[in-house]
């Protein structure tokens, strides 16, 4: 959260944690050392003065807290060999935070820490209402602290409060979507933090991911789901045509089958026909002929009739 909102208003770092006043651009955090893995910073600037990294904390500072970010400050400077000033923001109510390093006996780290309690999130909250009022632009500092006003020091005892408020506040800021896009994004982090009533969550959220990017966001979103619902109910029909295809054709087998079944049939019954039509005959030229028949003529009588 501490480092999307730093991300977003990178600017806001420089009253915050002290830094020279320049110009800065912000750089690929990462370090890249052969054979080791991949280091990365929390925030890297670079301004006309030299170099700053910045590191984030959610919590008091533990020592290996501490000796993770010297080692970036020490590995940059080995593999790239540029020195860096390093600033620590740290979330620590009852500063507990180790602040230096032994790393000789006559040599230490000691680390150049800034309190986010220290930060008036009360002042702010009036300042920005009163630019929503006027319809004025809040500076990148405002903007910051209101990113991650909860954490900051406040008049509210009640935090659920506080984030209803906030979110309420969000949609009628006087800035870019760009800017309440990362705003939104700390804002849902804060809720899950900060919100336990599961309907007001529901409805929290809601309310700030009513931005116009949002909207467009879920509009493209509800777009592409037609187009899918379009062509799956398209292939359902071509599936359903070609069943109705497949049964056609099995019915036209079928009709088929039972004609060439009926014509059997009737090939079987006039095949009948002729053999009784030659058993009466024959047996007519017995009766009234007293003919005797060879062994030889028996035997074709006997294969179409059954007289003998």
């Amino acid at each position: 959260m501490l480092k999307v909102a730093a991300h977003a208003f990178t600017n806001a770092l420089i009253p915050i944690t002290d830094i020279p006043d320049d110009d800065y651009e912000v750089l690929s955090c990462e370090i890249f050392k052969p054979g080791a893995d991949v280091k990365s910073m929390d925030i890297l600037l670079k301004g006309k003065k030299g170099f700053v990294n910045i590191e984030f904390h959610k919590q008091p500072l533990a020592k290996y807290h501490l000796a993770r970010d010297f080692e970036y400050v020490v590995q940059y400077f080995f593999f790239y060999g540029e020195i860096i000033d390093q600033r620590i923001v740290v979330v620590d109510k009852e500063r507990k935070s180790v602040d230096k390093l032994q790393i000789m006996p006559d040599l230490e780290y000691k680390g150049k820490i800034d309190y986010v309690e220290e930060l008036d999130g009360q002042i702010v909250l009036n300042t920005i209402k009163d630019k929503i009022k006027n319809n004025q632009v809040p500076n990148e500092l405002e903007l910051f602290i209101f990113s991650i006003l909860p954490i900051t020091d406040h008049d509210f005892d009640d935090e659920e409060k506080l984030m209803e408020e906030l979110c309420n506040l969000t949609p009628q800021l006087n800035i870019s979507e760009e800017d309440r896009d990362a705003i939104v994004f700390c804002q849902m982090i804060l809720i899950e933090l900060c919100v336990n009533d599961d309907y007001l969550k529901e409805k929290l959220l809601g309310v700030i991911n009513m931005t116009s990017s949002f909207i467009q966001n879920r509009e493209n979103a509800l777009k592409r789901r037609i187009v899918v619902a379009e062509q799956t109910a398209l292939n359902e029909r071509q599936r359903a045509d070609d069943a109705e295809l497949t049964a056609s054709n099995e019915r036209q087998r079928a009709d088929d089958a039972e004609l060439t079944a009926s014509n059997e049939r009737q090939r079987a019954d006039a095949e009948k026909k002729r053999a009784d039509a030659t058993e009466e005959i024959l047996k007519e030229i017995v009766e009234n002929n007293d003919i005797e028949f060879n062994k030889e003529t028996m035997k074709k009588i006997s294969s179409v009739t059954t007289i003998f």
